[in-house]
Order: C-alpha cells, then structure tokens, then sequence
C-alpha cells in the first residue's frame, strides 16, 4: 500500500494528447540488456519495436512473477485497468516480434525507480533510435562489462552515443569506444575504467 501511496502523491502523469494524461508507474529494476535482435539469413533488415520499460515491467511480473494484475497494479503503483492495457501492448509486441522476425528495443516511458525512493527521479522518455551507434552485438568480458557497468550513472540519456549505458559498457569493454564518452561521470570514475580496462582500452 505505501507504494501505491507513494505513487498516488508523486506520479501526477504528463500530457500526452490534448484532454488525456498518462500517469508515470513505479518500475523495481532496469533491463541489463535492451536490445534483441533476430538471425535473420542473408542479413536482411529487421523493423523494430519498441518496447517501453513498464510495458517490460508489465510483463515481468504478470508473466515472469506470476503475480495477478491486482497485485501487479499495486507494484507499479496504477490502476489494474491501466496495468492490464500495459500488458496487453507489451504482449502484442513481442508476439508480432516473435511471429514477423522484428528487433525488438527495450526504452523510454514515463516511470521511476522504486529503489530510488523517496529521492527518486522521474524519467520521461520518448523512445528514439540513436543515430550515431548500432547496438553492440559483438563479444565481450561479460564480467568486465558489469565492473563498468556498475560505475557508469545507468541514465541512458544518449550522450554517449549509444542508446543505453550498458550497450556502452559492453563497447568500452570489447574495445569499440573510449572510456571517456560519458558526459555524467567525472574523472575519478573515469580513471577506475580505465584500471579496469589497462592496456586495452581504444584512444
């Protein structure tokens, strides 16, 4: 009930069309990995979905948790009849994905994370595709990539140039980007990626 509450005094919701609003929901964890791309023979172009995180959140505890809408609801903090028009989207999507062989790109929203409360930030995003980078696909230190990970701000405002922090993570770790690109972390953090790194990282 308190996150509900919670959800009640600070979600307000932002205009969306004229005469409607759509209120932010509480989300308790973010994806490490946003983005899922088909094989797909003589590499022929996939469309991509979007899918936005409480759309995912949605999904994760109806069908992953196999908690009821009621209590679903309550998680992120809306109405079961809003709950259940997430989670009919969310579906949809990927079953189309599932079905038509698309990509499928989890970001933007309207949410928060409850981990973060009370200090918490609402974040309002409009999901895009980042022009100046693709999705990291090739292979990577796995572990190195979460030791990055773990010190970059977990924003995904773009800045960048990769559509995520971990899609970044996993390029600084495979040797595909600087360490220094972030705009949010300061210098110290960018020295400990770089002890991370040592000698391989990219200039």
């Amino acid at each position: 009930m308190g996150l509900w509450l919670a959800c009640r005094e600070y979600g307000q919701g932002y205009r969306r069309r004229r005469g409607r609003c759509r209120g932010r929901r509480w989300i308790e964890q973010l994806p490490e990995v946003t983005y899922f791309q088909p094989h797909r023979p003589m590499q022929l172009p996939a469309t991509t979905i979007l899918l936005t995180l409480e759309e995912l959140e949605a999904l994760r505890l109806v069908d992953l948790e196999d908690l009821t809408q009621e209590e679903a609801a309550m998680r992120m903090g809306v109405s079961r009849k809003t709950l259940w028009n997430d989670l009919q989207r969310a579906r949809k999507k990927v079953a189309e994905a599932l079905v038509k062989g698309c990509t499928i790109r989890i970001q933007g929203g309207s949410y928060a994370l409850y981990s973060s409360y009370p200090h918490h930030q609402w974040f309002i995003e409009t999901p895009m595709v980042h022009p100046l980078h693709p999705p990291a696909t090739h292979t990577h230190d796995e572990e190195k990539t979460k030791r990055i990970l773990q010190l970059l701000p977990k924003t995904n405002c773009g800045a960048c140039g990769y559509l995520s922090c971990m899609e970044y993570a996993k390029a600084i770790a495979s040797g595909n980007a600087p360490s220094n690109a972030c705009k949010v972390i300061d210098s110290n953090i960018k020295d400990k990626i770089k002890e991370i790194l040592k000698k391989k990282e990219v200039r």
